[in-house]
């Protein structure tokens, strides 16, 4: 290109010719390979489930998952309901519950901490969300030890 440069005439012409002799071979040393559109749809799900599992404890939304995946909200819940069953904001609150169940029997940790560490900042609307999913207080939970 550097030679092309200095040519008095048709610089532009060569150096453009240049430019896609290397983009050709920039192509055949690293062709594009095809996702088929269910697999990718699939990726994206798995990729919102390893969010979800990695920031539970953080302040999630469907909204931030998007986000992280580059692509619109709606066809996130789409995708996720399709694939999975649920919804991103269901299966949020079903795997923080089933991580607080764990700690609930693993650990001594005041219901205030638990709540917090799974994502609630406010232990009586975590309690009230554990006893819809588990149809006893997170207290009963950890006396009885097993999941309803």
């Amino acid at each position: 290109m550097f030679e092309a440069y200095k040519l008095p005439e048709n610089r532009d012409l060569m150096m453009n010719s240049i430019l896609y002799e290397y983009l050709y071979l920039l192509a055949s040393k690293f062709p594009r390979t095809y996702i088929p559109a269910k697999e990718k749809k699939i990726g994206y799900v798995e990729e919102a489930l390893r969010y979800i599992e990695n920031n539970y404890a953080h302040s999630v939304n469907i909204q931030v998952i998007a986000d992280h995946l580059n692509i619109e909200r709606t066809y996130l819940y789409r995708l996720f309901k399709d694939i999975t069953g649920t919804s991103p904001q269901e299966y949020l609150l079903d795997y923080r519950i089933r991580r607080a169940c764990t700690l609930l029997k693993e650990t001594d940790l005041p219901i205030s901490d638990i709540a917090r560490s799974v994502g609630y900042d406010d232990a009586l609307y975590f309690s009230r969300l554990f006893k819809q999913k588990k149809g006893q207080t997170p207290t009963q939970y950890r006396k009885t030890k097993s999941c309803v």
